[in-house]
């Protein structure tokens, strides 16, 4: 009865849900969040969580207008077309296999399996709150930016937004130095009864099943930013202006891989 009893309990724990809702603000280059304030949400349990920002149905409607940002020193950026699309940029982190699977919007849909990336935290002596919780503070240094994370230790998870993770606690708020990745906490619902699933990465069904490696990825953003810079350089011989200068890959792209 007793062995019993555990074992109901041991269940009832496993089956335990919860989901984050965030906001997530990309801007690299920019030197501050200026860039679209997009809806996320984390829907975790004790095994597996899985990350969903702009996504079509997140934002009620697809946002493909125009948008004008300024950054730092009255820098602007322009976004054109879609913001959002069907599924969403996507990352699932399960802890038994100690993987990540993710999607990226890169010239259409691309989809990436790695081991989980070890991100050495240092963990601080701050605090502050964020919402009813109790957040302790935290920093790390992760593929080229420097991150400020804030988890708390009354969910006593590994999970966070975006790819951030391997804290004590759920992260409720992270950002780099410059807030050009920005992530910040609305609400939280543990336990929830919320009928969000999770799961690995959807994808259309006319998308390729592949998966590319970490390898892969950063070779794919650095042979872009390569081919871009070609063909600026190209443009300007031809209309006999200066020689462009080139782009700093951090400051194309939120993932430097320094």
């Amino acid at each position: 009865m007793k062995y019993f009893l555990i074992l109901i309990i041991s269940i009832s724990i496993h089956a335990q849900k919860g989901i984050v809702y965030y906001g997530h603000i990309e801007s690299p280059g920019m030197r501050s969040a200026a860039g679209p304030d997009l809806n996320a949400y984390l829907v975790f349990n004790d095994i597996s969580s899985s990350y969903v920002t702009a996504k079509d149905s997140l934002e009620k409607v697809v946002l493909n207008n125009s948008s004008i940002y300024k950054g730092q020193n009255d820098q602007q950026v322009v976004y054109n077309g879609n913001k959002t699309f069907r599924y969403g940029k996507q990352v699932y982190y399960n802890r038994k296999s100690d993987s990540l699977w993710w999607s990226q919007r890169f010239k259409g849909n691309i989809y990436v399996a790695e081991k989980k990336p070890i991100i050495k935290w240092e963990l601080k002596k701050e605090t502050k709150k964020i919402g009813q919780f109790q957040a302790h503070k935290a920093i790390a240094k992760f593929r080229g930016r420097l991150y400020t994370a804030w988890y708390t230790l009354d969910i006593p998870l590994p999970y966070g937004p975006w790819k951030l993770q391997g804290l004590p606690g759920l992260i409720l708020e992270a950002s780099d130095e410059k807030n050009e990745m920005f992530l910040y906490f609305k609400s939280l619902e543990y336990p929830t009864e919320n009928k969000t699933n999770i799961y690995q990465v959807k994808r259309p069904k006319t998308d390729s099943k592949n998966w590319l490696n970490i390898n892969d990825f950063e070779t794919l953003l650095r042979n872009s930013l390569v081919k871009a810079y070609n063909g600026m350089v190209l443009r300007a011989e031809q209309k006999g202006n200066e020689k462009p200068v080139e782009p700093i890959f951090s400051e194309v792209y939120i993932e430097s891989f320094e």
